[in-house]
């Protein structure tokens, strides 16, 4: 989405542009290693040579004028000689130490920092399932236990309206607590799916597929609201997942974009291929989009977006992206968000990608 996050860049590029970055300062950091290193050599001989002359000249026992310019010539060469033999190993330790630095600093970002990020998020995931596990333990007892009286009561009610008159006070109390009853039936039903989600039934189908049948189960309805439903066109790319559960999630996530909307605006389904991040290497992937124009969500609510049982509705459980998220996860995904006040949101379910089915593919190309 998995954990539930931002949308974020794409890794296997960042990695293969740090690398190239590396490689290009190691290769000016040795470059300047050599020509230092070959420059202290040159003056090392200079001064070799030097010293050789000097012990040529000592077996003079009265040194003449010229040999004792010469003396003094070979001792203002040594010491210039030591000078940029002495600035030239100074380079070299400086170089050396860059080198050094820029190593660590480069295998820290490249391998220890993307470790340490996915621990953090291996432990907020892990706090999360905790908290999911108990709370998913408490909402079955709970659910159960009300369901029993419910239908009981449920029951009655059907047996009591048919003795009622209609239109009188009596037979319109009776449909507003048979309303109740039926929402609060729904809030149950989400509690059991919450605390006890099904198992998916996969299959492989095109996301393409996906998005035209909810689109023909919620087009006309959210045109009543002057809400345009679009399909971007894409790719045929292929999923293998439970196509109910799937749907259940894309229909919570435009419903969400629809209220975030509240007046005219635009959803926009989209698919398209990606690269998840995986602890090896990088593997195939698909994200299924549902991009609104709405009103964004704020920083305030983005931190606790995903937690069970909080809503910003009225009527709301609290449930429903709790539940979408769990269905995602059991596909082997992640649900993801971006989001920009009074911009718009868009809501990204990440799943591996599946090969073409044999049944479907085209005929073999002749040699």
């Amino acid at each position: 989405m998995g954990s539930h996050r931002r949308s974020p860049a794409s890794h296997p590029v960042n990695v293969k542009l740090r690398l190239y970055g590396f490689g290009l300062a190691v290769v000016l950091l040795a470059a300047l290693v050599g020509w230092a290193g070959h420059s202290a050599w040159q003056q090392l001989k200079q001064l070799r040579k030097n010293f050789g002359a000097v012990q040529s000249q000592s077996f003079h026992p009265k040194p003449n004028v010229a040999e004792r310019a010469g003396s003094n010539e070979f001792v203002e060469d040594s010491y210039a000689a030591l000078g940029v033999l002495q600035q030239l190993l100074t380079a070299l330790v400086a170089l050396v130490l860059i080198f050094g630095f820029t190593a660590t600093s480069l295998i820290y970002r490249v391998k220890i920092a993307p470790l340490r990020a996915q621990l953090v998020e291996s432990r907020a995931i892990i706090e999360r399932q905790e908290k999911l596990a108990s709370l998913g333990t408490l909402a079955a007892g709970v659910a159960h236990e009300i369901r029993n009286p419910l239908t009981a009561i449920n029951v009655r009610l059907h047996s009591l309206k048919r003795t009622l008159v209609r239109g009188s006070s009596e037979h319109e109390d009776a449909t507003v607590i048979d309303q109740e009853i039926q929402r609060l039936d729904r809030i149950v039903r989400d509690f059991l799916h919450f605390a006890r989600p099904a198992e998916p039934r996969p299959v492989t189908i095109t996301a393409g597929s996906l998005f035209s049948r909810v689109q023909g189960l919620l087009g006309s309805q959210l045109e009543k609201a002057s809400i345009r439903l679009n399909l971007a066109p894409s790719p045929a790319l292929w999923i293998r997942v439970d196509p109910q559960q799937i749907e259940q999630v894309l229909i919570n996530l435009i419903q969400n974009a629809a209220e975030s909307i509240g007046g005219e605006g635009t959803i926009t389904l989209r698919a398209r291929s990606t690269l998840i991040p995986r602890a090896a290497r990088a593997t195939p992937g698909i994200i299924l989009e549902v991009i609104d124009t709405g009103k964004g969500i704020s920083l305030k609510v983005q931190e606790r977006l995903f937690d069970p049982f909080f809503t910003t509705k009225q009527a709301g459980t609290g449930l429903g992206l709790s539940i979408a998220a769990r269905i995602v996860e059991k596909h082997g995904g992640v649900l993801q968000y971006q989001t920009e006040v009074d911009r718009g949101t868009t809501f990204g379910i990440v799943l591996p990608r599946a090969d073409k089915p044999e049944h479907e593919a085209g005929p073999p190309c002749s040699p």
